[in-house]
């Protein structure tokens, strides 16, 4: 049970040196053995910091036999490239959200891995955070059909403003997308959005984002409304099912309604009816730190379900941004395909 998992984190930039690598290098249950990345500045400091030796070519890394896993936080567009030459390698594969440049690829490698045995997993935290275990569990119990997320930002800083489906806003909201696609269950089918760009440098940034999330061919649906202007601004969860609603304005206390599916119209109210408020513990906490740990204990074999976002679910995630795009585009409902 004490026995580490080797890793190497490819990718120093502030997520890579301060989230993946700070927490991979005190955990008990990963071992840092190197770090890589093609800027001297960041490879140096990270060498520094983490107190590791460290390779501008990822390749070297990957040709080690006492490296068993790698934490990828590089640039969106090198996330699959690199992990799947970490994967025919065979090591098992960290890698930050988004989890791709393209729905596309980011589908390649989950095949991939999946061909390989080889565990993947993608960067979204919040799964081990108390709120989110929360909230999934309150949904399942009420039969959930229409969610309501919104994630009011205040503005980014200049790295994030670029005009692909995955910049700009949509870069935080795909924790949301993530978390919607989680709690509502079963595979998207369509995207309707309404997408405002450039309004802060006057390009093609995505600032405000309004997106219809389908399910079942429209039988049920999830509603994303977010943007980096919305300063000070309350966000809220809402999901209402079939028996009972689900709400939280803080991310930590949740009101829960129970009652018996309504079958005839008011004044008649619903049977069973009950109200309850649920402390989840909120988003803070170790979730970073938990959510590596988990990825070394599938590794070793200390856990045989996982836990975390899949490779496929972080595909999906990426289908959602890219498909909004595109509805945005055409005023039209994108169709998202299957695997």
């Amino acid at each position: 049970m004490s026995e580490q998992v080797t890793t190497v984190l490819i990718g120093c930039g502030n997520r890579g040196l301060n989230a993946l690598g700070a927490w991979a290098k005190q955990s008990s249950k990963l071992q840092l053995v190197a770090v890589c990345d093609v800027d001297e500045a960041r490879l140096e400091a990270a060498e520094a910091v983490l107190g590791v030796p460290g390779e501008r070519d990822y390749h070297r890394l990957l040709d080690r036999k006492d490296v068993q896993s790698v934490l990828i936080a590089t640039s969106a567009r090198w996330h699959v490239p690199v992990a799947l030459d970490a994967v025919r390698a065979g090591k098992h594969v960290f890698i930050e959200k988004p989890l791709a440049d393209s729905a596309a690829a980011g589908r390649e490698l989950a095949r991939a891995a999946q061909e390989a045995g080889v565990v993947g997993m993608v960067g979204y935290q919040l799964r081990f955070s108390g709120f989110a275990n929360g909230l999934k569990r309150e949904v399942e119990a009420i039969e959930p059909m229409q969610a309501l997320v919104t994630r009011q930002r205040g503005p980014f800083r200049r790295q994030f403003f670029f005009p692909e489906h995955y910049g700009g806003i949509m870069d935080h909201l795909t924790h949301d997308i993530h978390l919607a696609l989680w709690i509502m269950g079963g595979a998207p089918t369509g995207v309707y959005a309404n997408l405002t760009r450039g309004l802060i440098l006057h390009d093609e940034t995505i600032e405000f984002a309004t997106i219809l999330i389908e399910f079942e061919g429209g039988k049920r649906a999830a509603s994303l409304v977010a943007s980096m202007h919305g300063v000070q601004t309350p966000n809220v969860v809402q999901v209402v099912g079939t028996r009972g609603t689900v709400t939280t304005f803080d991310r930590k206390t949740l009101r829960v309604v129970h009652h018996e599916p309504i079958t005839e119209p008011a004044p008649a109210p619903p049977a069973g009816l009950e109200v309850a408020t649920v402390e989840t513990g909120g988003e803070g906490g170790d979730t970073t730190g938990a959510m590596l740990d988990h990825f070394a204990d599938l590794i070793a074999g200390r856990e045989t379900v996982q836990r975390g976002a899949t490779l496929w679910e972080g595909a999906q995630a990426v289908a959602i941004t890219e498909a909004a795009v595109e509805a945005a585009r055409t005023a039209r409902l994108a169709v998202i395909g299957g695997q």
